[in-house]
Order: C-alpha cells, then sequence, then structure tokens
C-alpha cells in the first residue's frame, strides 16, 4: 500500500525555522539538510510502520513514530508521524537538543 505524506503546520513551521538556522551557518549545509529531509520521507510512502515509535509514544497516548535522518555532520533529526489509513501525517520535526514533544506540541489541524 502506498502512503501520501503530509506535513502538517506545526512540523512545517519547524522545517522553516531548521532550514533558516542551518542556512545562516552553511546555505550548503541547508540544502543537504532539506535532500536528507526529502529521503527520509520518501521512506514512509511505501511502509511506515518499518520506523520505531518514538519515545513519546506512550506518555501521548497514540501510535506516534519517528524517522530519523542525520546532516553530513552528523546531527541526528527526526520527523514525528502518525498514521491514519494511508496517510501519513508529519506532526513535529525536532533536532538532537530539543526536549520530548508534548501532547501541546502535536495540536492537530
Amino acid at each position: 500500500m502506498s502512503h501520501q505524506v503530509r506535513i502538517l503546520a506545526r512540523a512545517q513551521e519547524d522545517f522553516e525555522a531548521l532550514v533558516a538556522w542551518i542556512s545562516e551557518r552553511s546555505p550548503q549545509g541547508a540544502e543537504r539538510w532539506v535532500a536528507s529531509f526529502e529521503v527520509a520521507l520518501s521512506k514512509l510512502e511505501n511502509n511506515p510502520f518499518i520506523q520505531p515509535m518514538a519515545s513519546e509514544s506512550k506518555e501521548l497516548g497514540e501510535e506516534v513514530r519517528n524517522v530519523m535522518f542525520r546532516t553530513k555532520a552528523g546531527r541526528t533529526y527526526r520527523a514525528l508521524f502518525v498514521v491514519v489509513g494511508d496517510e501519513v501525517r508529519i506532526l513535529r520535526v525536532r533536532g538532537s537538543g530539543q526536549p520530548p514533544v508534548t501532547r501541546e506540541d502535536i495540536g492537530r489541524e
């Protein structure tokens, strides 16, 4: 089954903020980061359930999963998502230094 990936508003805000932050330091690094993010999302189209549960899943009370991706410098990022029918909904995009996601952090549209 093929899934459609949809980035929700808060995840889009995360994405834009991270791209802006990385761009200030390295425009080429930001381009590579975006490419790495896109590769991670493409993995979700065929089988999102192969990705592990997010550490916050139990506290959030639902199956929140994450797909990890890295920069060339080795920094790890993750996109948190849920699967609803044939749709993968990206809830948030987080860097390694950010605190765990809470219920308030994943407001839905």
